[in-house]
């Protein structure tokens, strides 16, 4: 479908089991075309649903492609490919890790073997971020839930990370399915499409469009009127970013930040709080999500909105493919900002009066892992 309806159906998900429901729902009533692309993919209950869900939809005469990232698949989920064996469904593994051997088939198959092992050693850092899934050339999900079981609520057995999806009808998903195929194939593909097209998707899948994304945001960020809300799992900001917030907060802006304050990877909070006191000298308020991690990449810029992967660190400007979607409607938009003041009615704010110290060792692993802050 070419071109884009007036306005779109857009749905928001919060919770993993609501979130996973929808999208395997959307799964079995598939009847042409699957693409569904994942950071990390585990096997267990959530992973074994998607399995057999999309095994079935092969069955049917659906072609179904999964692709996981190399460096997301755990370890203990590196049998993945193994289990679509006797099934139609194709699997790639996005620039694999060279000692897995094991992957090396379940790459793109058009270059020779020394070639694709020179590829793979110079992109190690460069991963798939995103989290995708487009069905039937009519729907797409894109936001921050992983296959695993680790975005269930606690009740169902799982750990209740906060996280944020939204699933789209009646927007045209070329230029998604277009990020899915330049990943899948591994080369550029031809003829050049504009970023400006991209829209209401964010995809940074080449140089050009980084930048521009960048300076989009930027360039918000000075406008801003009123309100500026972001929920964000690894906040590890580059200095240009970190002086518009504070800019931003200093001209009265209401700049507020909401983090985890625990995190899977254990020494992020330890990274962002290095921010902290620079920010609140500003007026910038921050909040440390406490019920569970929080997982979500979200950004409330007046009435503009986006819902995705994108993390404000280096490794999501710079390094990772990610994808975040521009909120049309406006029930859309008062969900994600009620969700954001829920959000923070469960988190402690953090502010120059109360500012708990971090132990001394922690403060100063965080400062020698900003040396390598470009890869973080």
């Amino acid at each position: 479908m070419k071109g884009q309806m007036a306005m779109p159906n857009e749905s928001l998900y919060h919770q993993g089991d609501i979130y996973f429901d929808g999208l395997l729902e959307d799964i079995e009533a598939a009847t042409s075309r699957i693409d569904l692309e994942t950071y990390i993919f585990r096997i267990d209950r959530v992973g074994r649903r998607f399995v057999r869900a999309l095994i079935r939809a092969a069955e049917r005469g659906v072609r179904v492609r999964l692709m996981v990232d190399g460096v997301g698949l755990p370890f203990t989920s590196q049998n993945l490919p193994q289990m679509f064996d006797g099934s139609a469904v194709q699997i790639r593994i996005y620039h694999p890790i060279p000692w897995f051997f094991w992957h090396w088939k379940y790459t793109s198959q058009d270059r020779p073997l020394l070639r694709k092992l020179i590829d793979w050693l110079i992109n190690l850092n460069h991963r798939n971020h995103r989290k995708t899934c487009v069905i039937d050339n009519k729907i797409a999900w894109v936001g921050s839930f992983n296959i695993c079981d680790c975005h269930l609520p606690v009740a169902l057995g799982g750990e209740g990370w906060r996280d944020s999806a939204v699933k789209l009808l009646g927007v045209d998903i070329y230029p998604l399915s277009r990020a899915f195929e330049k990943a899948w194939h591994a080369h550029r593909l031809m003829p050049p499409f504009p970023p400006w097209r991209d829209f209401p998707f964010r995809l940074n899948y080449t140089r050009y469009r980084r930048r521009r994304l960048l300076r989009d945001l930027i360039r918000r960020i000075e406008r801003t009127q009123k309100r500026l809300w972001i929920t964000n799992a690894y906040f590890v900001p580059d200095r240009l970013l970190l002086r518009k917030l504070a800019q931003a907060a200093h001209r009265g802006i209401d700049v507020r930040i909401l983090l985890p304050e625990r995190s899977d990877v254990f020494f992020m909070p330890w990274t962002s709080s290095v921010f902290y006191r620079q920010l609140l000298l500003t007026g910038v308020r921050i909040y440390e999500y406490q019920p569970a991690i929080l997982h979500a990449k979200t950004i409330i810029i007046d009435d503009w909105m986006t819902v995705g992967s994108s993390n404000l660190n280096y490794r999501s400007l710079l390094h990772d493919l990610e994808v975040d979607v521009v909120l049309q409607q406006s029930s859309s938009k008062q969900n994600l900002a009620s969700q954001f003041l829920a959000d923070i009615q469960n988190a402690r704010e953090i502010s120059l009066a109360f500012y708990p110290p971090r132990p001394w060792w922690q403060r100063r692993i965080a400062m020698l892992i900003l040396i390598l802050e470009r890869w973080l």
